[in-house]
């Protein structure tokens, strides 16, 4: 009798430790798998929204445009050799726009069908509208750039695939953030915000004598062999409070 209870006992106990056993195996499972769905080699890029992205760009935009000094600017210290030292801030506020600019295109290109590649580049023209909304101009202007650039622009069936309304939003941002007359429209878009914050596109230009800056930003104009250019000053380019 006693050799059975201890036998039933015994199995008592192996059933509860498998028991014990599957559920830790369930939940280091469960673990894994949430572990894995944000794996940044395995993330899916729609799973964040347009509006997320939009603002968590410009969560990360805003210190490092407040820490540019007028000085970094008015000096052109970023195309010196001694860039990292002489214009630190400008620099950091330059890699924040590459690192976009790159991040869009590389999602775009990893995408493994046709038809994920055209959802991608749909969802970035949207973020592009949601920074557009958030006056963020210059993260705006990157993810514009990194759609403009030859390894996207290239991808005629992608854009092919493109809905009439993603297509009319992006020609609309392009034409805000053309080139032309020295960004006109951007300069003009901005004076009509007055006292709206922004984060403005800084170009990355300057005069000969380094002395006037190429600047998306309204203010004082003056004439230089190159067309029209604007005064720097800490009044008009960053003001940062």
């Amino acid at each position: 009798m006693d050799l059975m209870n201890g036998q039933a006992s015994n199995v008592n106990i192996a059933a509860t430790a498998s028991e014990k056993s599957s559920s830790s195996e369930s939940l280091s499972d469960k673990g894994s798998e949430l572990k894995k769905s944000f794996d940044a080699v395995v993330f899916d890029v729609l799973k964040v929204t347009p509006e997320e992205y939009a603002g968590q760009i410009t969560l990360m935009d805003v210190p490092v445009f407040k820490a540019i000094q007028p000085d970094e600017l008015s000096s052109c210290g970023w195309n010196k050799k001694e860039k990292y030292s002489s214009a630190p801030n400008a620099v950091a506020f330059t890699r924040r726009f590459n690192h976009v600019s790159f991040w869009v295109v590389r999602e775009i290109l990893h995408a493994q069908t046709l038809k994920i590649r055209a959802e991608v580049l749909s969802h970035y023209i949207k973020t592009a509208k949601k920074l557009y909304e958030l006056n963020n101009l210059h993260a705006l202007m990157a993810v514009v750039s990194g759609l403009q650039s030859a390894p996207i622009f290239r991808l005629t069936k992608t854009w092919a695939l493109l809905s009439r309304k993603d297509k009319t939003t992006f020609e609309k941002l392009e034409y805000v953030m053309s080139k032309e007359d020295n960004y006109k429209r951007l300069r003009d878009y901005i004076s009509s915000l007055k006292m709206t914050p922004c984060i403005p596109y800084l170009d990355q230009e300057c005069t000969d004598d380094c002395e006037e800056c190429a600047v998306a930003r309204p203010g004082r104009e003056e004439e230089t062999h190159g067309g029209p250019v604007e005064k720097i000053s800490s009044s008009t380019v960053l003001p940062t409070k």
